[in-house]
């Protein structure tokens, strides 16, 4: 499959498509023309399926609700922890019938409002998940707020932009070459985890649909591995945005601030970059 043949565009009845048109559109494979696309793009020949059955994942997934989705009780917490997945495709092929299960992960995105979060968190969750040494974490709580500014021993910090938290220029240069260092050696792991998650609810698949604003009913797609998703955002270098976050390859970094959970660690991601992949 071509990269021109993972691009395309289809009729919508308004607004941006959502997870539950997404799931329409697969059970309606045997007529719709951008299903049998996907589907093809997928490794399938929608010829020869048998059944197909499209579900979508909901938020929050309690324990009953896991087992659904064929994850045990044993992996139930590293499920929740880590889905990244929207919509959940079983499909039953005909010869020797055999079962397969994808998980798609679907970004909704326009070309005015560019950045779309993938993943938040407070320091501390992220410390045990990554296992960053205390330093990088102290130092992370301080951008995002978690420790305030006026709180940090004035031998590190003496003067500072934001009586609310640091940005990362504003770090010690040692503590910021340490915060850099980890997140290039771990980059790969690090935006894995936050594209394509963790366990039996992790994203395979990244769709991504834009709406056409000259059209007004046009949808522009683009589907891809999540693999090659990943590969794609990772590229380029770990280094300080413009105004004082991190920019890791494609994703940025950054404090989330407003409401709830003001003093997480937010990633953000173009997904409109994906076409260009």
């Amino acid at each position: 499959m071509t990269k021109a043949q993972q691009l395309g565009s289809m009729t919508a009845k308004g607004g941006f498509i959502n997870e539950s048109d997404i799931c329409s559109k697969f059970l309606s494979y045997k007529t719709d023309r951008e299903a049998q696309i996907w589907l093809t793009i997928m490794g399938y020949d929608y010829h020869q399926i048998n059944l197909l059955t499209a579900t979508q994942i909901p938020v929050r997934i309690n324990k009953e609700k896991a087992l659904h989705f064929g994850i045990t009780e044993e992996k139930h917490e590293e499920t929740v922890k880590f889905k990244k997945a929207d919509i959940q495709i079983k499909i039953e092929i005909t010869i020797e019938n055999i079962s397969y299960i994808e998980n798609l992960s679907l970004k909704k995105a326009n070309k005015n409002a560019g950045f779309n979060q993938v993943d938040k968190r407070p320091v501390s969750t992220y410390q045990k998940i990554w296992h960053f040494n205390d330093s990088i974490a102290y130092w992370l709580q301080c951008f995002t707020g978690e420790i305030l500014p006026s709180d940090i021993d004035n031998q590190y910090i003496s003067t500072y932009k934001n009586e609310k938290r640091l940005f990362l220029d504003e770090l010690p240069k040692e503590n910021l070459q340490e915060i850099i260092h980890f997140f290039t050696e771990n980059r790969y792991l690090i935006i894995s985890d936050i594209l394509k998650g963790r366990g039996g609810l992790c994203a395979e698949w990244l769709l991504v649909t834009q709406k056409d604003t000259q059209s007004g009913n046009c949808i522009n797609w683009v589907l891809k591995d999540i693999n090659t998703a990943i590969n794609f955002y990772t590229q380029g270098n770990v280094e300080l945005s413009p105004r004082g976050s991190l920019k890791i390859g494609r994703i940025t970094m950054q404090r989330k601030g407003g409401t709830p959970d003001p003093t997480s660690l937010q990633f953000k991601m173009n997904p409109l970059e994906l076409f260009n992949a």
